[in-house]
């Protein structure tokens, strides 16, 4: 049976911001503090046996998905892309977090990701000579916890992947984009795709009932979800919630299917598909600085 997915509109005083298609521009952040927080997000000493990052599980150099596949082969979360996570205002699948900083305080401690504690990401820090020079130079108190986590929420700041031929197009070059992509464009928005995936990140600004689809056994008692930004759709492989499906082009089929109670031609795949290809971005300025 066909179970139309009913998505939760979040209501907030900037709701009519990201209700609508508008394109992705630069974050203002700190450069200096966003350098320091690309420090510590590739810094393995961090963990508790110093063996992996924040890199670790959203990889941001090899295919800059800015997620990692080798997580959902352990049969865990599909962890989500980092890329234009500044963009959002709900975080974690079950959107119980609304500011980067909440998010970047939590991700340290989460059993499920660094899996540190604050004293031991505290000492750590101040054991390396060139941490205390930097945060020294920067922070009038030096090394703190809320100093970590402010620096590593000013390079997630940075992570933008903006300037997509989308962007482009919706802002007006209406040669951005191919004729193809314009007709997937259209279909997105007549079969309903738009109702979960709207605003600046196409995503990433409501919950979506998972109804009775069954998308994952792991989902069963979590019927709320967090509906993912399709911005870099085409880079961020696996996909959904524990990354079941690999094939961009086989996910559309189904979610098209199981939520929108479509079935998709041949001709509408091939046009969805050219359009998701019109949303990925450019390599973020901050990746390329060292």
């Amino acid at each position: 049976m066909r179970v139309l997915i009913l998505c939760i509109f979040i209501i907030t005083m900037s709701f009519c911001e990201y209700s609508s298609y508008e394109p992705l521009t630069v974050t203002k952040y700190n450069e200096e503090k966003a350098m320091l927080g690309k420090k510590l997000f590739f810094d393995k000493r961090l963990s508790p046996n110093e063996n992996y990052s924040c890199q670790t599980c959203h990889n941001l150099y090899w295919n800059l998905s800015g997620s990692n596949q080798s997580s959902t082969e352990k049969s865990m979360l599909n962890p989500p892309s980092i890329l234009n996570a500044a963009a959002n205002y709900l975080f974690y699948n079950d959107a119980k977090k609304t500011n980067l900083k909440d998010q970047v305080k939590e991700s340290i401690t989460s059993r499920i990701e660094l899996n540190s504690n604050n004293d031991k990401v505290v000492d750590t820090v101040n054991s390396i000579s060139e941490y205390k020079i930097l945060f020294k130079e920067i922070y009038e108190d030096g090394i703190s916890l809320n100093n970590i986590i402010d620096a590593i929420v000013e390079f997630e700041k940075a992570v933008l992947s903006i300037d997509s031929p989308f962007d482009h197009f919706i802002s007006g070059d209406d040669n951005a984009i191919s004729n193809e992509a314009k007709k997937g464009f259209d279909i997105f928005n007549k079969i309903g795709c738009v109702a979960c995936h709207n605003g600046r990140n196409l995503g990433g600004n409501l919950m979506q009932d998972l109804g009775h689809n069954k998308i994952s056994a792991l989902d069963t008692n979590k019927r709320l979800r967090r509906v993912p930004s399709l911005r870099n759709i085409a880079k961020t492989a696996p996909y959904l919630s524990h990354g079941e499906m690999s094939d961009l082009k086989e996910t559309l089929r189904y979610v098209s299917y199981y939520q929108l109670g479509h079935e998709l031609s041949k001709d509408e795949m091939d046009a969805l598909y050219a359009f998701l290809l019109t949303l990925n971005g450019k390599r973020p300025r901050i990746l390329n600085e060292y």
